[in-house]
């Protein structure tokens, strides 16, 4: 009896091991974020080359715009002006959790509220990459809709870790770009 316990104690642990490492699960982690409008953890979603870029391109942006006297996105980033040399201590994670705490912030104050997800389709690129296709209910005041969000998981480190998703992707392509523009 012990050890048909034991054999079932072992399975049901087993199956929750796999099945928390799935993308699905991964990316219902960042939709519960989303859901809950907290920004917090969600860098320990994502993969680490878009991670390494973000950390990369602030970075340079924040130097090149002092070099010119600028110091707007220190200040958007930082809530101040800052030293040059605290950039090399800053993680990517504090960047993302900035970013992230932006978008939600906005979304906030125009009382958008993401109030359902909801995982319709999977596409399996390769062994190393995953697409997963979510619809998100959404309401603001009497208003609701639904939009659909297709995210890309790749396998780093035996997890599953999210690509950045088209917000946080048009964010750092602005930065890019204004600091483009002045060069």
């Amino acid at each position: 009896m012990h050890y048909l316990i034991a054999l079932v104690c072992t399975v049901i642990l087993n199956s929750t091991a796999i099945t928390s490492s799935t993308p699905e699960e991964n990316l219902g982690k960042y939709l519960s974020l989303l859901t809950g409008q907290e920004a917090e953890g969600i860098a320990t979603l994502m993969d680490t080359a878009n991670m390494n870029r973000l950390k990369k391109t602030i970075d340079e942006s924040i130097q090149y715009q002092a070099n010119f006297g600028g110091y707007g996105l220190q200040r958007r980033v930082f809530g101040q002006k800052v030293a040059i040399s605290r950039l090399a201590k800053t993680p990517a994670e504090f960047y993302l959790n900035t970013l992230a705490s932006g978008i939600l912030k906005a979304a906030r104050s125009q009382h958008l509220k993401v109030t359902d997800r909801e995982i319709i389709g999977k596409i399996q690129e390769n062994d190393d990459m995953v697409h997963i296709v979510a619809r998100l209910k959404m309401s603001q005041g009497d208003q609701t809709g639904t939009d659909i969000l297709v995210c890309t998981l790749v396998k780093e480190g035996g997890e599953r870790k999210l690509k950045f998703p088209a917000t946080i992707k048009q964010m750092v392509m602005v930065i890019e770009s204004t600091v483009r523009q002045r060069r």
